[in-house]
């Protein structure tokens, strides 16, 4: 048996990726898309060995676009599907996907981003949580291994909640790292594939997949999100772990939530520095915010790649003067954090060091002298194409031609 099929309360070892195909799994996913791309090939190659014994449809589609409508198909005839792809191919699909949060879903449709934060696999460190605000779509976003699986499986049940896409957003670090997860259910699928399409134009569940009337279906979208953001407010995937009244509160979400966790016990600041962890970050949850950002004067927003959450954050905050008085944030905009890259502990304790005036402790000084040897040894390691990505044989012939 492989391990993604582990039993209930099975204690496994799972790569990000993984994880994110068990949650589908428990969620009763009955068709999964996808097109190759790293770092997130491992959640279709995950669920294609299963596919038999689980009675799912697994395909790798012509491209991200195809994946889309591919699991656009399932949804609309009620069965929960899952397209994946990284950040590049969610511009691929971006004018399908437009279209499709318009026209809503029914059968719960989740679209997975594994995004590429340092550009390890990639040509680009573009992102996707901009077409989350651009198109309104809820997303989520994973702080370790055990909510990979968790707000996957959520993100079915969402779905189905407002009849629309819900978008999980991982990165390289998350989705190619490993750690311990425990097992939900797996359940019996009892779902069969039946598309209405007869029943009145604002009935989703019954009436044709299209986005008109625009503006009547547009507003009613909107009052779904409302729906959202009210789900949000509670969520157990946000939380905050630090003093009552910090002197500096940190806002991070995805990976970037370790990194600050371990950048503020390396410096031995739990004392004077508050976490908000954000798992659901758009429509971002106005009402917690607030009553976090009342903690402290100094907010600190840890995120890759680009500043999402501090643009964002910053808009609410502009509006809760009255209430929350004048913040000072520090991030992307004002160069406490680099614009691009992968973030890390060290970056993020630098970024802490600034701002509270603290000095990281000396490394020894023979510890840096056997780094420095380990690292000679270190062959160098040029980026290529990933075994059995046919773009390595394309390129070859082209370059024999």
């Amino acid at each position: 048996m492989t391990k993604l099929l582990s039993p209930a309360k099975s204690n496994v070892l799972f790569l990000g990726n993984e994880a994110i195909a068990r949650g589908a799994l428990e969620a009763g996913v009955s068709v999964a898309a996808g097109y190759p791309g790293t770092p997130s090939s491992e959640v279709i190659e995950s669920l294609a060995p299963v596919a038999r014994e689980r009675n799912l449809y697994v395909e790798w589609s012509v491209n991200e676009k195809v994946a889309l409508e591919v699991a656009a198909a399932a949804s609309f005839a009620g069965l929960r599907s899952m397209a994946v792809m990284k950040q590049n191919g969610v511009n691929v699909a971006s004018d399908f996907l437009l279209h499709l949060t318009a026209s809503g879903t029914r059968g719960g449709l989740v679209l997975v981003s594994c995004e590429d934060p340092g550009a390890l696999s990639s040509v680009n460190e573009g992102e996707s949580r901009y077409f989350a605000r651009m198109l309104e779509m809820p997303l989520l976003e994973p702080a370790d291994f055990q909510e990979a699986k968790d707000l996957t499986k959520w993100a079915f049940e969402l779905s189905e909640t407002i009849g629309n896409v819900v978008m999980l957003r991982s990165v390289t670090r998350m989705s190619h790292a490993s750690g311990n997860v425990v097992c939900g259910k797996l359940p019996v699928k009892t779902r069969k594939a039946h598309f209405e399409y007869d029943g009145p134009v604002m009935d989703s569940s019954r009436g044709p997949m299209i986005s008109t009337p625009v503006v009547a279906k547009h507003l009613l979208h909107q009052q779904k999100l409302k729906v959202v953001e009210a789900l949000f407010e509670k969520s157990p995937f946000n939380r905050y772990t630090g003093p009552a009244k910090p002197e500096l509160l940190i806002i991070a979400s995805s990976a970037c939530f370790l990194y600050a966790e371990e950048a503020v016990e390396m410096l031995g600041l739990q004392k004077r520095v508050g976490i908000l962890k954000l798992g659901t970050t758009w429509p971002l949850p106005r009402k917690l915010l607030e009553k976090h950002l009342r903690k402290s004067k100094k907010i600190l927003m840890v995120e890759e790649v680009m500043p999402f959450l501090e643009e964002n954050v910053k808009v609410l905050a502009s509006g809760m003067v009255s209430r929350i008085g004048v913040k000072t944030f520090f991030g992307k905009y004002d160069e406490t954090l680099p614009a691009a890259g992968e973030l890390n502990p060290d970056i993020v304790a630098e970024a802490l060091g600034k701002i509270l005036k603290v000095k990281r402790k000396a490394l020894p000084a023979n510890y840096l002298r056997e780094v420095q040897k380990a690292a000679a040894l270190i062959p160098a390691r040029e980026q290529t194409f990933c075994a059995g990505c046919p773009h390595r044989a394309s390129f070859w012939n082209i370059h024999n031609a």
